[in-house]
């Protein structure tokens, strides 16, 4: 079952280029997957990728899409699994770090046994033991950039052929309970923010006192981030960070020419704990401090923030504080419209992102940086909650 398993994940691999909506590169030379822009692009030339692959005298893949590409790409992530590293950038110059004694997977050389637990069904239905983890890490869909069955269903109507025994039982992914506002389909917003808040609930249940409940978000609306806030409020955590990350393809349908951030906003919650008081905000400076700080960490990472990445990250901090200012006298017995309305009153009691935006400029935020560090503006009281 294993190896079955495994050559149908690299033929779910093989069908993104093997398929009438491939492009060709004509900078890298080779063929693109059909979701290399998150989305069906319809060109007007096809591109026919060698169905087995191309290896030169070497050994060497050439080009991509092939056959041969596809199980070196998997036979190089069992290798990591195997042999975790990270990477070092030295200058222009990569460098594999390893981590001794790390492996990821349920079983290493034959011995060695994990008890993992990966299940194919809705995190609404998940059942998990009360305050048993560690940890919540998640991704959850971006209110309404991704309609994410209709891309899935791409793949998935090739893989339900191969076996009764993978969990691929219905027609279709598609589904009304699906976590995406699809106007369309009668999923608005309301839909979206009891869905989310279900999740976030269920989770939050079977997480330990003051274990993180982490996951990302972006989104060019702000209205568009009230729903995980009201989930977070709803499952009775607090807000502790917002750190950006950069996450996202510039030529993705939905980002291309719109001026769209590539840098997520990593959300960090807790039940109880305790946060700085340097990163609790109120005022355009405080709030211009805290981007000033983030726009330099990006450029520390190689990624220089544009005017859309900053735009993002101040909602990721407007949105932080409004949970922290709500938590205490939140009830989540109300509406979801009603609570929704609640997040949007408040942040009009905040500064607003074009003030912040002004305050905060991508060329001399790194400048900025120094001056808050060095004058000691920050007060690093920490205050329990």
């Amino acid at each position: 079952r294993r190896v079955r398993d495994a050559l149908a994940t690299n033929f779910s691999d093989l069908l993104r280029y093997q398929n009438m909506l491939c492009r060709y590169d004509t900078m890298a030379l080779k063929s693109l997957d059909v979701f290399s822009v998150h989305g069906f692009p319809v060109g007007l030339v096809q591109c026919e990728s060698n169905l087995i692959g191309i290896a030169n005298g070497d050994g060497i893949n050439v080009g991509s899409g092939g056959w041969l590409n596809i199980v070196e790409k998997f036979r190089k992530a069992k290798a990591y699994c195997d042999a975790p590293f990270e990477i070092r950038h030295t200058g222009a110059k990569k460098v594999k770090v390893p981590i001794p004694g790390e492996w990821i997977g349920d079983t290493r050389n034959g011995c060695k046994e994990r008890d993992i637990r990966l299940v194919c069904g809705s995190a609404t239905d998940a059942d998990l033991e009360p305050e048993s983890l560690d940890g919540v890490f998640t991704d959850p869909p971006y209110f309404g950039n991704v309609q994410y069955a209709e891309l899935m269903d791409f793949c998935y109507v090739w893989l339900r052929k191969l076996s009764q025994a993978l969990p691929f039982q219905a027609i279709s992914t598609r589904s009304p309970d699906e976590l995406t506002a699809n106007l369309t389909m009668g999923r608005d917003i309301s839909h979206f923010t009891e869905g989310i808040s279900t999740v976030f609930s269920k989770m939050v249940k079977a997480l330990k006192p003051g274990k993180p409940f982490a996951f990302t978000y972006h989104h060019n609306s702000i209205e568009a981030y009230f729903p995980p806030a009201v989930a977070i409020l709803d499952s009775g955590l607090a807000c502790t960070a917002s750190l950006p990350c950069p996450a996202e393809m510039g030529a993705s349908i939905h980002i291309n020419g719109t001026g769209s951030s590539v840098v997520d906003t990593v959300f960090v919650c807790r039940s109880t704990g305790v946060v700085s008081r340097r990163t609790l905000a109120a005022t355009v400076e405080d709030f211009a401090h805290l981007l000033t700080r983030d726009t330099e960490d990006l450029r520390e990472g190689g990624h220089q923030p544009t005017r859309g990445d900053i735009r993002c990250l101040i909602f990721g901090h407007l949105v932080r504080m409004a949970i922290w200012n709500l938590r205490k006298g939140w009830n989540a017995s109300l509406s979801a419209q009603r609570k929704l309305t609640l997040i949007a009153q408040h942040l009009t009691s905040l500064p607003q992102p074009d003030e912040i935006g002004m305050a905060v400029s991508p060329e001399d935020a790194s400048l900025e940086v120094v001056m808050n560090e060095t004058g000691g503006c920050y007060d690093l009281e920490e205050i329990s909650f």
